[in-house]
């Protein structure tokens, strides 16, 4: 399992943004990732790389891509580990 190392609001700084309803008053946060479709959904416990839907209640409705970025999901994971991010915990 991979986990957050800092508090979790330290992942705005790198883009991620509160997920809305329940959601986000349980301290959830997710960055959508125009290459691949995919959407990195983060917790206190938890960091999870799923499709992106637009019928998930956690995220906006239309996507909403201010810049064009080259990574995949796999690519900001792998950076968010060598920063010292996140972890592994088994």
């Amino acid at each position: 399992m991979i986990k957050p190392t800092k508090p979790i609001e330290t992942y705005e700084d790198y883009g991620f943004k509160k997920c809305k309803g329940e959601y986000g008053k349980h301290g959830c946060y997710y960055l959508c990732v125009a290459r691949g479709c995919k959407m990195i959904f983060l917790s206190k416990e938890l960091l999870e790389i799923i499709p992106w839907e637009e019928t998930d209640p956690r995220i906006h409705a239309q996507p909403n891509c201010r810049y064009s970025d080259q990574r995949t999901a796999l690519d900001i994971v792998v950076e968010l580990v060598i920063y010292g991010l996140l972890i592994t915990k088994y």
